[in-house]
């Protein structure tokens, strides 16, 4: 299960499975897994035909007519806006809720317990093709403890501080770029993780052959008062794609401003 997977399928469940493969995101899995926080926020039915959300005023709810690209299928319950305009934007139900700016061409697929975006290109339509995930994608839940490869092997627990260093130490990982982050008022520690190429790939509880070396993802843990840590992914299951979708998804990111008064 790659990466990504993992953390959405776990965000669905307990809301996690890992980071580099990628199966949170839309479709897919590309991404982060782990024991899932307990959602805060009900899902609300799944949308039908999308109708684009506003971009002046930031939308306060999901439309319940949320139109989606013509090659891609929602998930029943994840409460996506569908298509969005060009502009400000505001979650529906997910916790805690925050308003965040994207361009024209990205997709609001999960706004729930978990929340997602992918942008509709040609390797997203590709990829779902082929195998049901997207290849490039957003992905933000609470985690308790989240894994990026195999939970089996994994132990990121405490602070956003403690699960990045946690997640560093770790012999099946490689991870880059550490550094304090803020994003939206929350504080925390951002960085890039993939697959040691050297790990033999053995996870306990993984099928065999669970192919997701190409994998990469940059993470983001935020410390959030009260409620543990909120993890945000933008992951891909190419590595050549990587950089060019960090590109395109960065500035959505740092757009985030959280409405911690709910």
């Amino acid at each position: 299960m790659n990466a990504y997977m993992k953390i959405a399928v776990a965000a669905a469940a307990v809301l996690i499975v890992a980071v580099l493969g990628y199966n949170l995101l839309p479709g897919g899995s590309t991404g982060v897994g782990g024991q899932g926080p307990s959602p805060t926020a009900s899902p609300t039915a799944a949308p039908t035909t999308p109708t684009a959300a506003p971009t002046t005023a930031p939308s306060a709810v999901p439309s319940p007519s949320a139109v989606f690209p013509a090659w891609y299928t929602p998930n029943p319950g994840d409460g996506g806006a569908g298509i969005l305009t060009a502009g400000s934007h505001a979650t529906g139900s997910f916790q805690p809720a925050f308003t965040y700016t994207v361009p024209a061409g990205w997709v609001n697929h999960s706004d729930a317990s978990y929340f997602g975006l992918f942008p509709d290109t040609p390797a997203n339509q590709a990829e779902f093709a082929r195998s049901g995930e997207t290849a490039d994608g957003i992905f933000m839940g609470s985690i308790d403890s989240p894994y990026f490869v195999c939970q089996g092997l994994e132990n990121n627990r405490g602070t956003a501080a403690e699960m990045a260093a946690a997640a560093a130490a770790n012999e099946i990982l490689v991870v880059s770029n550490v550094a304090d982050v803020t994003v939206g008022g929350l504080t925390g520690k951002r960085f890039d993780v993939r697959i040691n190429p050297d790990w033999d790939g053995n996870c306990p509880g993984d099928p065999p052959g669970s192919g997701y070396l190409d994998g990469r993802t940059r993470g983001f843990l935020l410390d959030v008062p009260g409620r543990g840590v909120l993890v945000i992914f933008a992951g891909s299951l190419h590595a050549a794609d990587h950089e060019a979708f960090l590109a395109e998804a960065m500035p959505i990111i740092e757009s985030f401003e959280f409405d911690m008064s709910q």
